[in-house]
Order: C-alpha cells, then structure tokens, then sequence
C-alpha cells in the first residue's frame, strides 16, 4: 500500500523514479565526500621541522640616505649552487622603497634548500623608479637576474643567515639605466654578553639579535613550535619549550647549537618554563596535559611531574628556587608546587584566569595577571593569600617587575601599551604607548632598557626606561612568542 502526503498525491507517484535516484546518488557522494575530508590531515598554519635539508634567511641591511629617491620590486631571487642548479627562494618582501628602509633590516627572502656549498644570489627586477622634482620616472632594467657573488653552505637541520647590503649609487648608469649592485655583508661572531634571542613559533626558529644595535645577527633552527625560554646566563644554555614537538630543547650559546633535547609526554604541549636561581631544576608548564613537568638540567631528564588545574601557561618560581606557582587559566586557580619534595603543596583559588607571575626584588610579593580581569592580583607567598588588587585596566597579557626600582610593568591587549605601576602606592604612575599588542617582556640590566614582543606590529621594541621614550626596533614577524637576553634581570 503507498503512503499518501495530505493532498492524497502519493510520494512514489509525485516524484520520479529519476529524481529519487539522483537524490540518493548525491546524499552518497556527499557522504563520500565528508569521509574523505574527514581522513585528510588539517593543513596547520606551523612548517615541519627540518629533517634532511637546512634553510636560509636572507636580511637587508638598512637602506643609505641615497637610496631614498629609489624605489624597485623583486620578481624573484634565487640561490644558485656549486653545480650551477638554481633553488628558488619565498619572497618576504618584494617592493624595496628606500625611503622606508633607511634605518631598518629587513627579511627579504628564506627557504629550505638542500644541504651543500652555493656561490651566488639571483635576483630578478621587475620594475624601478627614481623620483625627481616633476614626480617619479620608470627606470630601464635588466632583462636577465643579476647575480650578487657569495660562497655560503647550507648544512642539514641548520639555519643560514646571510645579509646584503643595496648600493645605490653604483646601482643607476647613464642616468635612466638601473642594475641592483648587492654586497654581501659578514658579521663577525658577536660577543655573548650584547646578544638577545626571540622565539619565532611558525617558523620554528630563534632569531639572534644584537641588543645594543637591535640588528638580526643569526637563525637558530628548533623543533616545532618553539614558545618560552630561558636562559643559563652562566653556562651559556638556553632552554626553549619547544610545544609541537612536546619537548625542552638545550641550545648551546657559543656555537648557536642544539646539544639536547629532554622528550615530554605526548600530547604535554609546554608553554612555558622558568629557572632556580641554582640553574639545576627546571620547570615547565604543560598546557596540554594540565601537568607540570620538573626536570634536572644536569642529567637533562624530567624526574617528575605533578598534575595541577586546567590550561597551565607559565610558571614562576621564587627566589630561593623553593617553589613554583603554576598559572592555570581555565580553572582559576595557581597550582605551589614544592620543589624540594616535587610534589603539590597548595591549590590558591583566585576567582580570575590567572595568566603569568612575576615577584618583586624581596620575594614576599607575588604579582599576578590575568586577562579577563581589571586587576593586579597580589599574593603573599607564606601565607598563600590575596593580600591586595590593584587596578589595571582590562586585557593584561605580559608583566615584568623591575628589580631595581619595584615597579611593576603589566602589557595590555586592550590598550596596546604597558602601565606601570608604583608597589607603595599600589596605584597607576604611567604608560607606555606601544601601538601594538605587548606580549611578553624583558630588562636588559646594561642598558637599563625594556624589550617587548608586539607580535601584531612583527616588531621587538627597546625602550629606555628612564624616559620610556622608543629607541628601536627588529622586524621578527607575527609569531613572535618570547624574547631574553644576556644581562637581563
């Protein structure tokens, strides 16, 4: 018997046996379809690991005033090998106003490239201007790439950093006629003591800058996803939490090299980790398993670890390396974990999201932030108890406290500048406007200056902290994550 619908017209009879067939074929395909998408791997914004190539980024140093009236773009560059074959290289930037370079290095190409000996540069102009009093005129250029002489060696799982150098005043003949002169520019191996390093998260790279110049100066290569790091200032070790391959990398500073790697759980994710005063345990807060990993630096082997709230993201640990207070941002709580008996002491409730932590110069005051809420908790760190909250404004990411003056530095996404604030008073003294969104910070003791990531600007600001005027700046792109450097406090 067939079913009717309520106009008496049945179903079998109102349709087509065709359009019934057609309806069934494009529910399969449809499903199909979903079961084969379902199956693919999600393309992931981050770039594997090096495994048997290395990789090369090239920078342009800072344009010369005479470059100001030039401006040209890049079609391609290249790198041409010892046997002659060419490997194409990415493009960071492929229009070149020398009024906007003068004074600022740029990241002009990279790319992963087999490992071997290469001994020139090819680059490829697509058009060039120059501006006179009636306004800009076309320049004539090369039809074939002009090749920049330069003998350099990629190495397996290594990063190359090379620099060039733009000569315009040998770069334009017979006035209309232009032909790029680049020079490669060498810089000796700097002192340990002037170098900064920045966590680049997508690119899985540290870059090395120079902190008086605030000049790219070198490339570390890490594993996936590097985040926070920290330094051994005295045995000239950095530790870099490298997230996406669930593990704490050791690089040697000396020789910009990986001498070990400590393997995390699967699925631990660290964010970030802190340093005994000691140097001999390390910590790190493992967003991903809620977990807390405690790790000899000596043997390089985590000896335990400790299950603490919901989305840790930064550890801090006090002056005498007793303790680590764990910041759980998606249970509201701080896990004190004793370091001494490597197991949780206390649970503190703090009724926001706390983010990260910072102590003041005596260690009875702990500063916490937090993002989705106004105020600067403070905690007193015998007692365990909320002792004040200062008001801050809303947004708070970043915080440092300087050692040498107390005062208390909180970033702030919403305001995009970092407040300062006086621990007597417990009240708002000043601000530093920044632009851009601060995401983490440091001090650099000889300088007497602030280093802030602003990862939305791709910049790392210096700033003098006498005057909280901006000195300079470093192009470090958008996944710009954690900066330290030597000499810091």
């Amino acid at each position: 018997m067939q079913r009717r619908n309520n106009s008496g017209l049945s179903i079998r009879g109102f349709f087509p046996k065709d359009f019934l067939m057609s309806k069934v074929r494009t529910y399969s395909i449809f499903l199909l379809a979903f079961f084969i998408c379902a199956c693919i791997p999600q393309v992931s914004n981050y770039k594997e690991p090096l495994k048997d190539e290395g990789e090369v980024f090239i920078y342009l140093q800072p344009m010369p005033q005479e470059a100001h009236k030039y401006r040209f773009s890049i079609e391609r560059i290249s790198a041409i090998r010892a046997n002659g074959s060419n490997i194409p290289l990415t493009l960071s930037m492929s229009e070149l106003k020398g009024a906007e370079l003068a004074g600022s290095q740029k990241l002009l190409a990279s790319g992963v490239m087999p490992p071997g000996q290469y001994r020139k540069i090819s680059i490829l102009v697509k058009e060039a201007y120059v501006r006179g009093e009636e306004g800009e005129a076309a320049l004539l250029i090369p039809e074939k790439p002009v090749w920049v002489e330069h003998i350099f060696s990629i190495t397996q799982k290594k990063a190359t950093t090379l620099f060039l150098a733009f000569n315009p005043l040998k770069s334009v003949t017979d006035k209309f006629s232009f032909t790029p002169v680049f020079s490669p520019v060498t810089y000796e191996r700097e002192l340990t003591n002037l170098t900064g390093y920045v966590t680049i998260s997508d690119l899985n790279i540290i870059s090395v800058f120079n902190k008086k110049t605030m000049m790219i100066i070198g490339t570390i290569s890490t594993g996936r996803t590097p985040k926070g790091i920290v330094l051994d200032q005295i045995s000239g070790r950095a530790y870099v939490a490298v997230s996406g391959d669930d593990a704490v990398e050791v690089i040697d500073l000396f020789s910009e090299r990986i001498i070990g790697r400590i393997i995390l759980n699967p699925g631990d994710e660290p964010n970030e980790l802190s340093l005994t005063p000691d140097r001999r345990t390390l910590v790190t807060a493992n967003y991903g398993s809620n977990t807390a990993s405690i790790i000899d630096t000596s043997a390089l082997f985590e000896v335990s670890r400790i299950s603490v709230g919901q989305g840790p993201t930064s550890a801090t640990i006090d002056s005498r390396g007793l303790r680590a207070y764990i910041m759980n941002s998606l249970s509201n709580t701080i896990s004190v974990v004793d370091l001494s008996h490597k197991s949780l002491f206390a649970t503190i409730s703090v009724g926001t999201s706390p983010f990260r932590g910072a102590f003041n110069l005596d260690g009875d005051k702990l500063y916490v932030i937090s993002r989705n809420s106004p105020d600067l908790l403070v905690i007193n760190p015998s007692s365990l108890i909320i002792t004040e909250r200062i008001f801050i404004g809303t947004g708070a990411i970043s915080i440092k406290v300087d050692t040498q003056t107390n005062l208390i530095m909180a970033g702030k996404k919403a305001s995009r500048d970092v407040s300062v604030i006086d621990p007597f008073s417990l009240m708002f003294i000043d601000s530093i406007a920044l632009g851009g969104t601060p995401v983490f910070m440091t001090i650099d003791n000889s300088e007497n200056t602030l280093l802030v990531v602003l990862p939305d600007m791709e910049t790392l600001k210096k700033i003098n902290l006498v005057n909280k005027k901006i000195i300079a700046g470093i192009e470090v792109g958008d996944s710009a994550y954690a900066t330290v450097v030597m000499g810091e406090r």
